[in-house]
């Protein structure tokens, strides 16, 4: 049987389902961190992962039973069960597995939008798992979640932006008012040389900053692949010379061989449904590595977070520019 875990955690599952005698078994994720994670659990393994924003039909041949894990943001489950409907058949399975704390409960309706009638398989140390038998899916409701995007417009620099967010991206839809605040900074004090666009998002911060120094050298990077294909979207959008950029898959700095002169962010704090300071700790503990001489981390935050603490046991000088 053909079975394919989509947006799984980044654990020891696959190696026990294949334990357990499934064979035909692939993974996707649209996170870089859990791709990375599961190849290395399986480095032995013939098992089939890919990163990416959705599945690729060409690469999974039809499952029988898809297993979808619960994602933190509600769009980003409804586009995940419209992809995965997308390429079931009538008769075959999906199961959604999540924490109750997390929404399973609403989600289960979602899924009954998408897919059909659903029934509770088991409930057990705070999670439920529900079923769906793929009947007749309704086709505007697959569509509409496939779909699934949404801009937002802003000016800056004299210029009228618009930025397309797909679901399962930071500020989905909107210009958090903390990555306003940094270009803000950065019009009244712009960076230079060769920049890094640390979790970038849907790429506002690093590619309206590029637009203040045109010979920039920009570097986009993302632990999501649905970030990492909005940030694509937007450099068509706004007619960007993509000439000097790159964007990147990378947990935090995995993929970075450079250095810059400057590194600019405004760092998650969140990894799936729980809040954590591990990706932000790493972007400033280790910046110091990846920064030329005289090079500067910029980073907007909360003022609840401890990231100031963090900054001044990592760099001699630090200023509070706002």
């Amino acid at each position: 049987m053909q079975v394919i875990l989509i947006n799984p955690p980044a654990d020891q599952l696959s190696q026990n389902l294949e334990c357990e005698g499934i064979q035909n078994l692939h993974i996707s994720t649209s996170d870089y961190h859990i791709y990375q994670s599961i190849k290395r659990y399986n480095e032995s393994s013939t098992l089939s992962i890919e990163f990416s924003k959705t599945a690729q039909t060409s690469v999974v041949a039809s499952p029988k039973l898809a297993i979808v894990f619960l994602p933190r943001e509600k769009p980003f489950l409804e586009y995940l069960l419209g992809n995965c409907v997308s390429m079931l058949k009538p008769g075959d399975t999906l199961w959604l597995l999540g924490e109750n704390v997390a929404g399973i409960k609403s989600a289960g309706k979602k899924l009954a939008q998408i897919a059909g009638s659903v029934s509770k398989l088991d409930s057990a140390r705070h999670c439920s798992l529900l079923e769906a038998i793929i009947d007749c899916p309704t086709t505007d409701a697959v569509k509409n979640a496939q779909l699934a995007k949404r801009d937002f417009e802003f000016k800056f620099n004299k210029q009228n932006w618009n930025f397309t967010t797909l679901p399962g991206v930071f500020s989905y839809g909107r210009m958090d008012p903390a990555s306003h605040m940094l270009l803000e900074s950065i019009s009244a004090q712009p960076v230079k040389g060769h920049v890094l666009d640390f979790a970038c998002g849907c790429g506002v911060i690093g590619l309206c900053a590029q637009s203040l120094q045109t010979d920039m050298q920009l570097d986009l990077l993302d632990v999501n692949a649905m970030a990492l294909a909005s940030t694509t979207i937007n450099i068509q959008n706004n007619q960007i010379d993509a000439i000097n950029i790159k964007v990147l898959a990378s947990d935090a700095y995995s993929a970075i061989e450079n250095r810059y002169d400057a590194i600019i962010s405004n760092p998650p704090f969140h990894r799936h449904v729980k809040q954590t300071l591990e990706v932000s700790e790493q972007l400033i503990t280790q910046a110091p590595h990846f920064l030329n001489s005289a090079g500067e981390l910029r980073i907007v935050a909360n003022r609840h977070l401890p990231y100031l603490e963090i900054f001044r046991k990592t760099f001699r000088r630090v200023n509070i520019l706002s």
